[in-house]
């Protein structure tokens, strides 16, 4: 399969990620979460605690700021987020700190392993906890669907659904006929000449593939720790390094060996701000279309 065909079957795969809109099921309402575990919500949820920064992003994208009482994790957006109560963070979560806000839902994330202890006892306490999942940019859609279906904005999800899916079919239109460019992803670098990349099944490598790229790293698997060697042998048109606080393109540039790498020799390494593109929410549009201008500023001027 080329890499043309497989952003097909991704466009194919956005396009059914979610049931198309039609009338609103009564409460209580019977859900799968991304654990395939049945969850039953009694009704509109009205105090939410929520943990992990792209289950923020997605409910108050929806319009529920004011049901969210208490959030967990490094959540930097949106700025009201911020000054919601916090219930922990990476070293962990207390059900009891958790339980003093009186949720009726929990929304949490697997890969985010401190807060799975607020699984058990909240779901034997009764209340409904729903998990979501972002291996891909299609599940991105799928969980802010699955919240609207739990939070009964239904309405607000299919929106913002087809606005997303509206946006990456126009940054797809705006490159489509150029050749795709092989892009090396750099999340992450340490002094010790280990970097950080993406393979399949994530959703930066799903973006970079709507962007007009190819990303180097496509076959391994998730987020990877590579060497410099690996990326030598890869030899990218494009280094697209994402930093907290970026730093000149010149201090890529400057490794030592890194100079005979095409994307250097060619002047095409970029830096971004990490920010919100390693973070699986409603704001993978603005990613897509940042990995566009660095791979294609002909027509992303």
């Amino acid at each position: 399969m080329t890499r043309r065909e497989g952003l097909g079957l991704l466009l194919a795969a956005i396009s059914i990620a979610a049931p198309k809109a039609g009338a609103a099921p009564s409460w209580p309402r019977m859900l799968v979460d991304a654990m395939g575990r049945q969850v039953r919500i009694a009704a509109p949820p009205q105090r939410i605690v929520t943990v992990f920064p792209s289950n923020v992003e997605i409910l108050f994208a929806l319009g529920l700021a004011d049901r969210v009482v208490a959030i967990g994790g490094r959540v930097r957006h949106p700025p009201e987020a911020v000054a919601k109560p916090s219930v922990g963070g990476t070293l962990g979560y207390s059900p009891e700190a958790v339980a003093a806000y009186r949720p009726d839902l929990l929304v949490l994330t697997p890969s985010h392993q401190t807060a799975l202890g607020l699984v058990e006892p909240f779901t034997s306490a009764g209340v409904p906890v729903l998990m979501l999942s972002h291996p891909d940019l299609p599940s991105v859609l799928r969980n802010i669907d699955l919240v609207g279906r739990a939070t009964g904005t239904e309405a607000q999800a299919d929106q913002i659904r087809a606005q997303m899916q509206q946006q990456l079919e126009a940054v797809r239109a705006r490159w489509q006929g150029l050749p795709l460019r092989s892009v090396y992803l750099e999340t992450a670098a340490a002094e010790r000449g280990a970097f950080q990349t993406v393979g399949r099944g994530h959703y930066a490598d799903d973006a970079l593939a709507w962007a007009g790229g190819r990303n180097v790293f496509s076959d391994l698997a998730s987020s990877q720790q590579v060497s410099a060697e690996a990326i030598a042998v890869r030899n990218p048109e494009v280094i697209v390094s994402l930093q907290a606080v970026p730093k000149p393109a010149a201090a890529i540039a400057a490794r030592p060996g890194w100079q005979h790498l095409r994307a250097v020799r060619e002047g095409r390494v970029v830096v971004l701000e990490r920010g919100h593109k390693l973070i699986p929410g409603p704001r993978q549009i603005e990613a897509v279309l940042d990995y566009a201008r660095a791979l294609h500023p002909e027509r992303f001027a």
